[in-house]
């Protein structure tokens, strides 16, 4: 048997949540490929023609061509459900009754696609008993991905090539004497993130702030380009789950403001709360960060 197959294997039994990276890869194959059927679209540019959902989010022509090439080609990687940002969204009743699934959002940050900032991505992640195993993150325009391998490691995915990457530790942060690094939505809580800025500021001293869209935040502070991402915003599962195993595979986090790991698929709605995006998990964020916890968004 194949170490694809033992893969898919063990993670369709439940006998373990391990799974191997040729399964990774595959998943990754298929992230390029999403990636593909969007950048004719982005080389279009103002030229794509845009909807408006209920939420006034935006869509494109870019998002349904990657999320029709995800739902065909997903389950023959591992034949489960599908659940997509761009698809219809089955009942609680339905969805509660899955153990396993792939949760995908096949373009990540409309509105940086739209800006032709780059700074949007392909995320697939693959769901176990309401934790997530395995994630791809890919950005088109830049050819870069991560993924994420519960247990296993995380990634960084560049001309066909992985490299392992790890969250830098605030011990080897504060040694170089270095600023903590925040990475912040270029287009969301700009007056709170101030707020967010000068409170981190009191206790770490200099605090540089790197502006960057969709999940990519998550990916940059699992390979040590940042020390903490916040998210006050809504966002939903689709948004994070790729994003979260890679950043636990490098060592870090990825909690609620009362420091519980995200959990998807269990309620009936599929928003998150707010939550942190941590790279070290050794580092006593809890109290570092409790002079967050009065900020009215932060619940």
């Amino acid at each position: 048997m194949s170490e694809i197959a033992r893969g898919i294997q063990g993670a369709m039994a439940g006998r373990n949540t391990d799974v191997d990276l040729p399964l990774l890869q595959r998943v990754m194959a298929l992230a390029v490929a999403a990636g593909e059927a969007i950048l004719p679209f982005y080389d279009a540019g103002r030229q794509v023609r845009v909807e408006r959902k209920a939420d006034q989010s935006p869509v494109t022509e870019a998002d349904y061509a990657a999320d029709r090439l995800l739902k065909a080609e997903l389950p023959s990687v591992l034949p489960i459900p599908v659940l997509s940002e761009e698809s219809e969204i089955p009942s609680f009743a339905e969805r509660a009754a899955w153990a396993r699934y792939w949760l995908v959002d096949p373009l990540d940050g409309t509105r940086e696609f739209l800006a032709g900032s780059g700074e949007f991505a392909v995320n697939i992640a693959l769901i176990v008993d309401g934790e997530p195993i395995l994630g791809v993150v890919y950005a088109p325009a830049s050819g870069t991905g991560y993924g994420g391998l519960k247990g296993r490691g995380a990634f960084r995915y560049e001309d066909d090539r992985y490299q392992l990457i790890r969250g830098r530790s605030m011990s080897a942060r504060r040694e170089a004497g270095e600023p903590l690094t925040l990475v912040a939505s270029r287009r969301h809580g700009t007056e709170l993130l101030a707020q967010v800025r000068a409170a981190l500021a009191r206790q770490f001293g200099d605090v540089v702030v790197r502006p960057l869209g969709s999940s990519l935040k998550q990916c940059r502070v699992a390979e040590g380009f940042a020390d903490l991402s916040l998210q006050y915003w809504p966002t939903s599962e689709w948004d994070t789950a790729a994003g979260q195993v890679v950043v636990e595979a490098a060592g870090g986090m990825l909690v609620d403001t009362h420091f519980r790991p995200l959990r998807y698929n269990r309620t009936p709605s599929l928003l998150n709360p707010s939550f942190y995006v941590i790279a070290d998990r050794t580092f006593d964020w809890e109290a570092a960060l409790r002079p967050l916890a009065g900020m009215r968004v932060l619940k």
